[in-house]
C-alpha cells in the first residue's frame, strides 16, 4: 500500500520514526496501513525494540479483529506472527 516513500523512511529516519508513524496510521483509524509499516519494521529490524513493539501492536490489532468476530482478518496476522 505505501510506495517509495516507505523506504525513504526505513533509509532516512531508522525504525523509531516508522514505529510513530504506524502508530499515527493505528489512531486515525487506518489500520491497514499500520499493519503494513508494522510488518515493515519487523522484516527491516528484526532485532530491535521497535520490531519487538510492532510484533506487540500486531497481536492486539489481531485481538481486536477476534473479539469483533472478524477471524478472517486476524489469522492472517497471527499467522505473521509465528513466523
Amino acid at each position: 500500500m505505501l510506495t517509495e516513500f516507505e523506504d525513504e523512511i526505513i533509509t532516512s529516519r531508522g525504525p523509531c520514526k516508522f514505529l510513530s508513524i504506524a502508530k499515527e496510521f493505528e489512531r486515525a483509524g487506518v489500520v491497514s496501513y499500520a499493519i503494513d509499516v508494522y510488518t515493515k519494521i519487523i522484516d527491516k529490524y528484526p532485532e530491535t525494540f521497535e520490531a519487538v513493539a510492532s510484533r506487540l501492536a500486531l497481536f492486539l490489532i489481531a485481538s481486536r479483529y477476534e473479539e469483533n468476530g472478524e477471524k478472517e482478518l486476524a489469522i492472517p496476522l497471527m499467522k505473521r506472527l509465528n513466523n
